[in-house]
């Protein structure tokens, strides 16, 4: 008797012993001849409980409502403590083997995902693939932590001392004291350009306005005509009340607004690290970064730079006349966001990724972010200097976990993309259908013994408590057992 025979016989012998499989031995013979390969698990409707005596036994039961009839290749569910293995799908056009689903997962919930750099050298892709991936699965519909809610940023500054210093001008300048007017509204003219983040352009138009009309009332034209300049800049739509001011105050206001028309506009350039922060100029958003070829009314503008999770970057920016202003912003994470990233590249390490249980780093990340998915990119160069990542995710309610995708990012690199890995993360996280398969709690505690997988000596692969055996009789070819995601 051949090896082969001797190791099928054993397992048929114990598969018959098996709780999970002893109905299924006494199904009633069958005329048909032996299958020449491996088959799938023919899944049908378990027995009412008041048959439970009948003859008639049925397979193992799959949970769901398959087709009586059909025949389904089941890929059963790990328990808890063995989290199964999802493969990466093959590109459109590309061969290899499609993703394994590790789960039937029926609810969704909030995804943090966060890529890492495993050396200081590509840190700069690390962050842009976080942002590709990020913008992919939101464009398609998943749920993603919210950065912002959970480091929410720092109160706002108060401007009650420019404010403050602004009436005291209205004071003087109602008192016919220009001289001293005019330093009052300069100075809140200086405190409210101190906090772009918080500056509201009505006010200090107002207090550029005000500083022109106190410095006409000292004879210094120049002067006002370019207070008046600023504050047509600061907001637009502002104009002298007749009320309150001369006819050379609206005059020279006039002049202002119409030099500050026939001035070419100048183009404002917003870069920041990392990519992806939104810009906003008097308030107004107008895009994000890499943020190129806006043009603006030449003059100061206040700039505020801002990534959830991340302390804004603002400055007031002086726009040139028909040139490129560049603004360069180095946005810094808040503290709690500066230690999720840290137990994010603790359960990047390889070793890490190679764990069967979520890393503790991951759960703590998941607590933190009150996120369900955790999903970590890690990127590195490979051996031929290629950038490459290698993603991992887990479900932290289930401990199922998605492994082994890799990112390809090299220049020119079509297959295996950041649109690929989003679709996997997509997939995984909306649920792949992978039917239960049902299995004695004796007989998945035997196939995980290392004398069992001894004794079998390959002749079986297993799937989450699901043995498939090769009956294949061609010598001619090697043994390829059923392929799928081995969760031990």
């Amino acid at each position: 008797m051949t090896t082969f025979r001797r190791t099928s016989l054993l397992l048929a012998f114990m598969l018959a012993t098996s709780p999970a499989y002893g109905q299924s031995t006494r199904k009633k013979k069958s005329s048909k001849k032996p299958p020449a390969a491996t088959q799938p698990v023919k899944t049908t409707k378990a027995a009412p409980a008041d048959d439970a005596d009948g003859d008639e036994s049925v397979e193992p039961r799959a949970f769901g409502s398959p087709n009586e009839d059909a025949e389904t290749a089941v890929t059963p569910l790990v328990s808890p403590d063995a989290p199964a293995v999802a493969r990466p799908a093959a590109a459109p056009g590309a061969s290899g083997e499609p993703a394994v689903a590790s789960a039937a997962v029926t609810a969704s919930g909030p995804v943090a995902l966060f890529a890492v750099a495993r050396t200081s050298a590509v840190e700069e892709a690390a962050v842009k693939l976080e942002d590709e991936l990020l913008s992919r699965l939101k464009a398609s519909g998943v749920a993603l932590v919210d950065l912002g809610a959970a480091f929410p940023p720092s109160p706002p500054a108060s401007l009650a001392r420019a404010d403050t210093l602004f009436e005291q001008g209205r004071t003087d300048y109602d008192n016919l004291d220009p001289e001293s007017a005019e330093a009052k509204f300069l100075a809140a003219a200086e405190a409210y350009t101190k906090h772009p983040a918080e500056l509201s352009p009505e006010r200090l138009a107002k207090a550029y306005l005000f500083l022109g009309a106190s410095r006409m009332l000292n004879g210094d034209s120049t002067g006002a005509l370019d207070a008046f300049k600023r504050a047509v800049v600061a907001e637009p739509s502002t104009a002298p009340d007749a009320a309150l001011f001369g006819q050379d105050v609206l005059k020279t206001f006039d002049q202002a607004r119409a030099d500050v028309k026939a001035r070419p506009a100048g183009t404002l350039v917003v870069e920041s690290k990392p990519a992806g922060a939104s810009v906003l100029v008097r308030g107004q958003e107008l895009g994000v970064t890499p943020l190129k070829g806006v043009e603006l009314p030449a003059g100061q503008h206040p700039v505020v730079v801002s990534l959830p999770g991340y302390s804004a970057f603002s400055q007031y920016t002086e726009v040139a006349s028909a040139k490129s202003t560049e603004v360069k912003a180095t946005l810094e994470p808040t503290p709690g966001l500066s230690a999720v990233r840290d137990a994010a590249v603790h359960a990047s390490t390889e070793q890490a990724f190679e764990r069967d249980t979520p890393p503790p780093e991951a759960r703590a990340i998941g607590e933190r972010l009150n996120a369900r998915y955790v999903v970590l990119v890690a990127v590195a160069r490979g051996d031929k200097g290629h950038l490459q990542a290698e993603l991992q995710a887990w479900d932290l309610h289930s401990n199922a976990r998605l492994r082994g995708v890799e990112i390809a990012l090299a220049p020119g690199a079509k297959k295996n993309g950041p649109d690929a890995a989003a679709d996997q993360v997509r997939a995984f996280v909306n649920g792949v259908a992978a039917p239960r398969v049902a299995e004695s709690h004796s007989f998945s505690t035997l196939i995980k013994r290392p004398w069992f997988w001894a004794v079998v000596g390959g002749a079986a692969a297993v799937t989450a408590g699901a043995v498939y055996v090769a009956t294949s009789q061609d010598k001619s070819r090697p043994f390829n057992p059923v392929s799928g995601g081995v969760g031990f």
